[in-house]
């Protein structure tokens, strides 16, 4: 069972802006080899999506206004729980917090081009070429808005 916490910057704990940047850097630096700066200007701005096991975060996403859409990134979940499911239920989580707070706006990420199939799932669509960001190809995908359910 996962417990789910969301908010801003200030509402994370320390602890928990810890677990945070242990996993971001874990999975995005040290697991890819990419050097850069994982702890940017976006982090006080964004929210913060926090999945977790008891006291173990197992997956974390940011969500935030760019350039005229929402976007969200770095989506993880930690090696020891994956193909169990966790992606999804955060990707239900990123959906709904964007519905919550960004309803009607449209969606737009840089997905890294391994992970595209599974935002497809989705409902992302794939537009333009190949780029570069941070050392790894990504893509642009975008989602039609999300409409509060009736």
């Amino acid at each position: 069972m996962i417990k789910w916490h969301i908010g801003t910057l200030d509402d994370l704990s320390s602890k928990e802006l810890y677990k945070v940047a242990y996993e971001r850097i874990r999975t995005f630096v040290i697991a890819q080899d990419r050097l850069y700066q994982e702890i940017d200007e976006i982090d006080p701005v964004a929210r913060h999506v926090l999945g977790f096991q008891g006291d173990r975060l197992v997956a974390y996403a940011r969500i935030f206004r760019e350039d005229g859409h929402v976007t969200f990134g770095r989506v993880l979940t930690i090696p020891e729980v994956r193909g169990q499911g966790v992606g999804r239920q955060l990707m239900e989580q990123i959906e709904a917090e964007i519905q919550r707070h960004y309803a009607g706006e449209a969606i737009s990420i840089e997905a890294q081009i391994d992970k595209r199939g599974f935002y497809e799932k989705f409902g992302y669509q794939a537009l333009g070429t190949v780029f570069d960001f941070n050392g790894s190809p990504h893509i642009r995908m975008d989602k039609a808005a999300l409409r509060m359910a009736e």
